[in-house]
Order: C-alpha cells, then structure tokens, then sequence
C-alpha cells in the first residue's frame, strides 16, 4: 500500500498547455516567452505544413521561426479567434514565399504551388491580400464563407487550401472520386468569388 502511494506521489506533474486565447493575451502583453509556448504548442503542426511545400529540414524550421516572428508584429493589433488557422496562414504563406525564393529551380516541386494559382483568379488581385489577411479582413470574410459551405465542401476546401493537399490525397482520404472532388473545388472558389466581389473585393 505505501509503495503503490509512493509511486503516485513520485509521478512528475502533468503540465497543461496553454488556451489559445491565453497565448493570444501573452501576445498583447508583450510577454516574449509566448513565442516559445506557441512552438511547444503547435510547433509539430507547422512543421508539418511547411514539409508540404520544403524538403529541407532546415529550410522548414527556419520558416517556422519567420512565422513566429510574423505572428509577433501581427498581434497586436490582431486578436485572431482562431490562433491555429491564423498561424497555418501565416505558415502556408512563409513557406510558398521560400520555396519561391529558392535559387535551386530544378529542386522546386512546383506541384505544391498549384494550389496557390488555383486561388490567383479567385482571392483579391495585388498584394495587398497579404495586408488583408494579416489586418483579419480577408480571412473573416473566408471563414464566414467556409461556415457556409456543405459539410464535405468545406473538408474538401480546408484540405486543398489550407493544409495543401493533392486531389488524390483529398480523393483517398474522402473515398470519392476525383472528378467529386475537382467539382467541389470549382463550385466553392465560384462561390467564394461571387461572394468577395459582393463584398467589395476586386479579383
């Protein structure tokens, strides 16, 4: 009976991660030691969003630290309700502007920036959709959008464009056929223009 308390008093305490929201304060209050609490939190997540798109280990953790730094100037002024989507944008960007960057073309797999074009005729023209997104405008528009959506379109959506899936990916994971999958894309990027150009947006 002793031995069996001892052992239960022994076992180390099970530390709790941090509520998103909680991080988010710790944003705005300036606290630097979010940084690293936001990388023990979701750290594997973004690492394993920006090896979609990098090969290099190295390449990958250094565009994680780009978005740490990223979300650091973000918030403040941003207060994102979602932390893990707004830091998965802010990866998808830093990651697709990397891989850009390389020099070495020929190491590019240009098949993980289709995803990117297929939005080209779809987002707001110019550059400042980056503006946008930071500032929560574009990216409340898309999660009204995306709250909208049927259930198997918005899965389908969320797999392209947020984790950047392939259409097979998406096809296998789904068990539907390509072609389901390929209609689900076009009918909600047509919505989803429809929708920012009622809103304002110039695409």
């Amino acid at each position: 009976m002793y031995d069996e308390e001892e052992k239960l008093n022994s076992r180390p305490e099970r530390t709790e991660k941090p509520d998103d929201q909680e991080l988010v304060q710790r944003f705005f209050s300036r606290d630097e030691s979010v940084l690293e609490a936001v990388l023990q939190k979701h750290g594997s997540l973004l690492r394993r969003l920006a090896a979609r798109f990098l090969s290099d280990s190295r390449d990958c953790e250094e565009t994680v630290s780009d978005v740490l730094l990223a979300a650091w100037n973000a918030i403040p002024p941003q207060r994102p309700e979602n932390l893990p989507a707004f830091l998965v944008t802010l990866t998808r960007r830093a990651a697709i502007s990397r891989l850009r960057g390389l020099t070495r073309a020929k190491d590019v797999p240009a098949e993980h920036l289709l995803a990117l074009e297929e939005l080209e005729d779809v987002l707001p023209d110019r550059s400042g959709v980056e503006d946008a997104l930071l500032a929560g405008e574009l990216a409340a528009s898309i999660e009204d959008f995306l709250r909208g959506l049927p259930p198997r379109r918005r899965t389908v959506f969320l797999f392209r464009y947020y984790a950047s899936c392939s259409v097979d990916e998406i096809s296998s994971r789904l068990f539907v056929s390509r072609s389901t999958v390929e209609k689900e894309l076009q009918k909600a990027r047509r919505d989803l223009k429809a929708k920012l150009e009622k809103e304002g947006y110039t695409v």
